[in-house]
């Protein structure tokens, strides 16, 4: 476990050494993999489907201070997630663009496993840049 400080500077110090853009990819693919991991593994452990799942991975990542999420599903298409108090944008200060990138593979990565087909996401709100929550859309992009 890492704390926010320490993620934030590693994230900081990507973004001077790769770019902007690069640093994103890095941090989007390594959360993408990390939530389809760990979400697979509390689905088995945990023994829950559906809302109750959901339920308890909401309240489990708000335990480990990284938010409070919110998942939401529309039209069945594509997966909403929003993010109040993200410890990213929390930890980075203010920023010009979205900076969960983590978070934002995370969620895709978690939108897979629920939906069971390959989806993406883009961060289309973030508290970094002033927005009054972090929210992310997964769906099929083509």
């Amino acid at each position: 476990i890492v704390s926010i400080e320490t993620f934030v500077n590693v994230q900081k110090d990507a973004e001077k050494i790769l770019g902007m853009d690069g640093a994103a990819v890095l941090l989007y693919e390594a959360g993408k993999k990390s939530g389809e991991r760990w979400v697979r593994r509390f689905r088995k452990d945990w023994g829950l489907k559906d809302q109750k799942f959901i339920e308890a991975v909401q309240n489990f990542y708000a335990e480990l201070g990284w938010g409070r999420f919110e998942v939401k599903e529309y039209n069945g298409k594509e997966i909403i997630v929003r993010v109040e108090n993200s410890f990213i944008a929390r930890g980075y200060g203010k920023s010009n663009a979205a900076v969960c990138h983590f978070l934002r593979g995370y969620n895709a990565g978690l939108a897979q496993v629920l939906k069971g087909e390959y989806l993406e996401a883009i961060e289309t709100r973030c508290a970094a840049k002033g927005d009054d929550c972090c929210e992310f859309v997964m769906k099929r992009y083509e």
